[in-house]
């Protein structure tokens, strides 16, 4: 009780020190103490959010006529060759041979735009375009603002106004007098066209109403009047209905309706051309009740700006925020003490899955799913409560949280199994003393390096830090210790070593003090009887104490291996080492993948295959080896026969053909027939999934059956 209120105590301050940390640097970052960092991440994030999440379908009363590159460079060329049969005289042909005298166009152009698209029934017209200064063609275009004065809006926009002297000041730059008549804020034909970036420069917001004021710093006004200055899209949306905004001069988090050309600009030059406009515009049909946007979009223009979706046309982010203000699209984002409240949240949540999921790799897959969680439910707000939740700052601390207490808790796993193995080293020396005795010649001649071919087992225990850290010490080590005096005189009973405790777990090894390697692999029976027929007879004893049990798996290989007194001056230990010793491990380390208490090796495979009855597994790479293992296990008996044993490996032979054939649908119908016939087997399951995932995503073509192993 006390070593779990230590630890739970420990994983309490690692949390609280998370928290410490990240909400510290998130204070610091808001009150400009340092670089945005986490801010700027914690924006991106948001970023990612907008474009996986739902966008407002665009309005299909909302058209964009670009001024694109076919428009801007249309030629006298075009007019001689594509378009010679146009009438000559008529206003198509008069506004296309304006079009040929290049950008900047005359302003009759805009004037005879508007009157075709008011003609055929738009509601009114959107020019995003500045024109500050007088032009050719400006007292054609007035006329035509007189006549439609609710009806046709041209841009201006807020922007440094340099008035000499080196002096210079926000002003409202406003279309010139010669276009629309004693322009000011108050006039309906005109309309701000700026958006103000946020972090990282991204433009995610939209302001309907700006005062100078406020871009210098002081209050917004208490209400609109009508000599507030208005935004291009609010001018606009009151063409299509009333516009209603509670904080009219906030900056409003608006819904994107999708990445650049989800309103696909069309050629505006094409509205004077007969067959476009027939085929295209249905003779205007197309046009009627529509609000018309006229403004810069292709390579040549610089009017571009970055969005969560990437750089963005101007007029196309103009028609984005006119969308999303007739739809009401906007977002409500958590203000900036919720990030507190969640990182700290995280943390406790961290520190309840710390407190009640003990088994290390457990909690890993509980935060796993607790991060995928957190992760789906800000989709899920941003999709249908339009909210904007903090994620990375409460993400941050809780990743943090889940990887100090995991890093703690396994180096108290370590050094746990380090005190183990220091108490139970004498069985090493006893093994060692024996074999001096046996062989005492041989034995000091081994001691300074020899190869020799060795039959090794490794054994482990399953969840041993989770019974470390559940049962009482000493009822921990006598049953602990009970295992081990089994397993090690049985090892000695069949004439092996013992090479090694490494915590809960032993490698046996025989031949490498003498040449009884190869005959050694004849026990193999009595070795798995060692290795997991006595842990099965333990357990049935202590389960009959009311004692917990134990859970074992067992490697079985051979081959070369290289044995000395290996160490320091201060510290030597005789051991063996070598592929051979590696490869023993790996196997004792997939058993828990592939459901079998006992796993072997090829090379003791081809010694036992006229003893023993095998069951090839799999080939595997693991990490550390350049060719993939072939494993094996026992299944019974060689010539021993036995119907469902028989069938059962016919019918798993045949699937795994069917898998290395890449026939993965037919392979999973008969490793299920495998599964009806052996239900307790975990193999077939194993190839089901991997059927599974192969048939949604099929391997490489030079694929040859290997499964790639991600751990040692």
């Amino acid at each position: 009780m006390r070593l779990n209120f230590f630890r739970r105590l420990i994983h309490a301050l690692i949390c609280a020190l998370a928290f410490a940390t990240v909400a510290g640097v998130w204070e610091l970052e808001r009150k400009d103490y340092l670089d945005a960092s986490l801010t700027s991440w914690e924006y991106r994030f948001r970023d990612w959010i907008a474009v996986h999440g739902r966008t407002e379908p665009p309005d299909r009363r909302l058209l964009f006529l670009g001024l694109d590159d076919n428009t801007v460079g249309f030629s006298r060329v075009d007019m001689e060759t594509l378009y010679s049969t146009i009438a000559t005289g008529s206003s198509e042909r008069h506004a296309l041979n304006l079009f040929t005298t290049g950008f900047p166009f005359s302003r009759e152009i805009y004037a005879l735009v508007a009157e075709r698209l008011l003609a055929a029934g738009a509601r009114g017209v959107v020019f995003d375009v500045r024109l500050p200064t007088p032009g050719p063609g400006d007292e054609i275009f007035r006329a035509t603002v007189e006549r439609h004065p609710d009806r046709i809006l041209i841009g201006s926009d807020f922007s440094l106004q340099d008035f000499g002297s080196g002096r210079s000041a926000l002003s409202l730059i406003l279309p010139t007098d010669t276009v629309v008549p004693k322009a000011s804020s108050e006039s309906p034909s005109v309309g701000f066209t700026n958006f103000w970036p946020g972090v990282n420069g991204v433009i995610r917001d939209a302001c309907y109403w700006r005062t100078l004021e406020q871009l210098h710093g002081f209050p917004a006004p208490p209400a609109v009047t009508p000599s507030t200055p208005a935004a291009l899209a609010t001018r606009a949306a009151h063409w299509l209905g009333p516009v209603n905004l509670a904080h009219p001069f906030r900056s409003h988090p608006f819904r994107f309706s999708g990445p650049p050309g989800t309103f696909n600009p069309i050629s505006l030059y094409e509205i004077f051309v007969p067959k476009y406009w027939k085929h295209n515009f249905g003779s205007g049909v197309r046009v009627r009740d529509k609000v018309v946007l006229i403004g810069a979009a292709g390579n040549w223009d610089l009017d571009i700006y970055p969005t969560p979706f990437g750089q963005m046309p101007g007029p196309e982010i103009q028609l984005q925020s006119l969308n999303a203000l007739i739809h009401h699209a906007f977002l409500h984002v958590w203000p900036d003490w919720t990030f507190v409240l969640l990182i700290a949240l995280a943390c406790l949540v961290a520190w309840l899955l710390t407190v009640f999921v003990a088994r290390i790799w457990l909690r890993v897959a509980a935060f796993a799913v607790v991060f995928v969680a957190f992760l789906l439910a800000l989709k899920l707000a941003y999709d249908d409560a339009s909210t904007v939740v903090p994620g990375i700052p409460p993400m941050l601390a809780f990743a943090i949280c889940g990887l100090v207490t995991f890093v703690y808790d396994f180096a108290r796993e370590t050094l746990e199994k380090l005190r183990v193995r220091r108490t139970f080293e004498s069985y090493v020396s006893r093994e060692v003393v024996r074999d001096i005795l046996d062989n005492p010649a041989s034995y000091l001649n081994a001691l300074g390096g020899q190869r020799a071919k060795c039959a090794l087992i490794m054994t482990d225990l399953r969840g041993f830090t989770t019974m470390s850290e559940e049962m009482e010490s000493q009822e921990l080590v006598k049953q602990l210790n009970e295992y081990l005096s089994l397993m090690v005189e049985d090892i000695f009973a069949l004439r092996g070593s013992v090479d090694k405790f490494i915590g809960d777990a032993i490698l046996a090894v025989w031949g490498h003090l003498n040449s009884r390697g190869q005959r050694a692999m004849s026990g193999t029976r009595s070795k798995q009887s060692c290795a997991c027929r006595k842990a099965c007879q333990l357990n049935a004893d202590w389960a009959k104490r009311g004692l917990r049990n134990f859970q074992m798996g067992a490697g079985l290989n051979y081959g070369e291996v290289v044995f000395g007194n290996i160490g320091s001056a201060r510290k030597m230990e005789p051991t063996v080492i070598g592929d051979a010793v590696n490869v023993t491990a790996r196997l004792e380390g997939l058993t828990k993948e592939y459901g079998r208490e006992l796993l072997i090796g090829e090379g003791a495979a081809e010694l036992l295959r006229d003893r023993y009855a095998l069951q090839f597994v799999d080939r595997v790479a693991v990490k550390g080896k350049s060719r993939a293992l072939d494993l094996y296990s026992v299944v019974g008996l060689a010539g021993q026969k036995l119907e469902s044993v028989d069938e059962y490996l016919a019918s798993y032979e045949d699937a795994r053909r069917a898998y290395r054939e890449r026939n993965f649908a037919d392979a999973m119908r008969r490793f299920q027939r495998c599964l009806e016939l052996r239900p307790a087997d975990a193999l077939p399951s194993v190839y089901l999934e991997r059927c599974e995932i192969f048939l949604q995503r099929p391997p490489e073509e030079d694929w040859e059956g290997v499964w790639v192993a991600e751990h040692k």
